[in-house]
């Protein structure tokens, strides 16, 4: 992402409307599989995986972020505004992974992360931006990447798959991703372009989140257990919209009936 892209407040909507998601629904997943009191060991791990990490850090303070901490105390829940401090340099602000990381240290677990980049230069920049998590790095086609990490050691834990808006092939590897996860029962979350996405909802069955705005409009989907969260998080959604000038709607999947 360049810093243009950070900068602007549509890409600033997107980016903090899917990672105040991410944070509620991995600290929901994360409270669900174990309880850091109830682990034998001193911390138990917890394994993160994101199919387009970045380089952990955005060029900032992103556009929207001041007032929503100045009204943080409005939502139900603080662990997405916690995970923004400590301040990185400058003020730049935490990539997905390393907020992920954040918000699992807080709970008191002992976070493995995976993290993959098609961008050399992002994974180079990723390296020196480790903070509480043991942190692998990978550099593939994201699909191959997620096949190939399904394959080897732990099953994730929770996965999030963020293709970038203008890629053509993101929203049909998506699509595939988030059945293949709900077979597996293997929590994630997924983003995706708000536009023409009515069929995708359809194949996978679960129900969009939306932010609708006349600029930086974002969805994110929820499944493999990750949904369960959406209780939860409903009532904050209908307040943060409005705080990145937009609108909160759900797009339900479309129920059909066929006939032999």
């Amino acid at each position: 992402m360049t810093y243009a892209e950070a900068q602007s407040p549509g890409e600033a909507r997107r980016i903090l409307w899917n990672q105040f998601i991410l944070a509620r629904a991995l600290a929901r997943t994360a409270r669900l599989r174990c309880k850091p009191e109830d682990a034998e060991d001193d911390a138990p791990a917890f394994f993160y995986t994101d199919t387009h990490a970045g380089s952990g850090r955005l060029s900032g303070p992103l556009p929207y972020s001041a007032d929503l901490l100045i009204r943080r105390h409005g939502f139900s829940s603080p662990i997405f505004f916690d995970a923004l401090r400590p301040a990185l340099p400058d003020g730049a602000h935490p990539g997905s992974w390393v907020l992920a990381g954040r918000v699992l240290n807080s709970l008191g677990f002992a976070a493995e992360i995976d993290v993959n980049d098609i961008d050399q230069d992002a994974i180079r920049q990723g390296q020196g931006h480790r903070e509480y998590a043991w942190t692998r790095f990978w550099s593939h086609d994201w699909f191959q990447f997620l096949r190939s990490r399904l394959s080897v050691g732990n099953a994730p834990d929770f996965v999030f798959i963020d293709p970038p808006p203008d890629d053509p092939r993101g929203p049909v590897y998506a699509q595939d991703a988030a059945i293949l996860l709900d077979t597996l029962n293997i929590p994630y979350m997924i983003s995706y372009p708000a536009e023409d996405c009515q069929e995708g909802i359809d194949q996978i069955g679960r129900t969009g989140l939306e932010l609708s705005a006349p600029e930086g409009a974002a969805g994110v989907l929820l499944g493999g257990g990750a949904e369960s969260v959406l209780l939860e998080l409903l009532a904050d959604l209908k307040i943060l919209a409005p705080l990145l000038g937009g609108e909160f709607m759900t797009r339900t999947p479309r129920a059909y009936d066929y006939s032999i």
